[in-house]
């Protein structure tokens, strides 16, 4: 049998090969993507993430130790004292913040003290605060803990000190807390206090803006 070549079938075996040689090669390359750096829970001594872990009673006890003739100094820090008061995005631009530290719980029931300078940092996926001024000075790394707040890991560093030691290295310098968003600009951030049980440090952190930074001053 004898193939008659028509026109239709050389268009039709044209268009074939064609198609073959157009038609894109595959590759075999995988993209891997960078592993996420370590949760808090990978890196927290047993001590301090049975702390975080029960936050809540630590925090419950600090405000019912409150004498009743200091409720509405309580009060009048609005959010930043109330346990339930944390927003979504707790996350801080790195930058210089002003920090005010609040003592709650214990016979003084509630204590302010003048502002000092703290650092958000950050390098490499890693998040860091450091308090640079003032006599208690803790500084680690921050861990991102869901949608409403950071899990602060660190070591406070006496003044008189130019470095802390790595955490986990000396347990009576270490020191764990959360940081939370409770208003636009406001953040708060939550430790034990030294050498005491069912009382709290709380700084208040707001933004230090210079005005030759940008206009604006705190």
């Amino acid at each position: 049998m004898r193939l008659i070549c028509t026109p239709v079938l050389l268009l039709a075996v044209c268009a074939s090969g064609c198609a073959e040689r157009s038609r894109p090669k595959t590759s075999g390359a995988v993209s891997i993507e960078a592993p996420a750096p370590p949760g808090w829970r990978d890196t927290a001594t047993p001590a301090d993430a049975e702390w975080i872990d029960h936050l809540a009673t630590e925090w419950g006890r600090a405000v019912a130790s409150v004498p009743v003739r200091l409720r509405a100094k309580l009060s009048a820090e609005g959010p930043l004292l109330k346990p339930d008061a944390a927003l979504d995005a707790p996350v801080l631009t790195p930058g210089s913040y002003h920090c005010r530290l609040i003592r709650l719980g214990g016979r003084r029931g509630v204590i302010s003290y003048k502002p000092d300078f703290c650092y958000i940092a950050n390098s490499d996926r890693k998040w860091s605060f450091t308090k640079q001024t003032g006599e208690n000075l803790p500084g680690g790394w921050l861990f991102e803990d869901g949608d409403k707040r950071l899990v602060f890991l660190g070591t406070r560093r006496p003044a008189h000190a130019d470095v802390a030691p790595p955490y986990g290295e000396e347990p009576s310098r270490d020191v764990a807390g959360v940081i939370e968003r409770v208003a636009p600009f406001r953040w708060r951030m939550v430790l034990p206090r030294p050498g005491t049980a069912g009382e709290l440090d709380i700084y208040e952190l707001t933004p230090a803006v210079s005005a030759g930074a940008g206009g604006l001053a705190r």
